[in-house]
């Protein structure tokens, strides 16, 4: 009789089936397949270098299933996030953006005010030089009244 077993965890995904037997032999492609799960663990960084190397070691090492035992008993199962993503809510800020707003108004309104400012001071001249000369507020002498 073959000793069989339920494994919750560990190598269960790589082994499809409820019960594995434990003395069963691996594969090469087996033992790859558990290097490459280890491989994303360690690229996640729930490995260091030394555990990385230990455990890799051990599954290339691996003459059966049961060799295998532990290696994942530590891990989340593969492709699964390690924190859980709760629902995100975007975080408005209204006074921030009354606070922008108002900046980009006032900005706008100092260029445009230092824009137009000296073309008035310039209009202002214009129309003393033409009361100075006369051809402003005099009537002309060749006009009828």
């Amino acid at each position: 009789m073959s000793t069989q077993q339920t494994n919750p965890r560990g190598f269960s995904p790589l082994f499809r089936g409820l019960y594995s037997d434990q003395n069963l032999r691996v594969s090469d492609a087996e033992r790859q397949a558990v290097a490459d799960r280890l491989a994303e663990h360690f690229a996640d960084g729930r490995l260091d270098q030394a555990e990385f190397d230990d455990r890799v070691g051990r599954a290339m090492n691996a003459k059966t299933r049961g060799d295998l035992n532990g290696l994942f008993t530590d891990l989340p199962e593969a492709g699964a996030p390690a924190v859980p993503d709760g629902p995100r809510r975007r975080h408005r800020h209204p006074v921030l953006l009354t606070v922008l707003v108002v900046l980009a108004v006032i900005a706008t309104a100092h260029v445009i005010w230092w824009t137009f400012l000296p073309l008035l001071w310039l209009g202002v001249l214009i129309v003393g030089i033409m009361f100075a000369t006369g051809h402003i507020g005099r009537p002309r002498p060749d006009q009828d009244r």
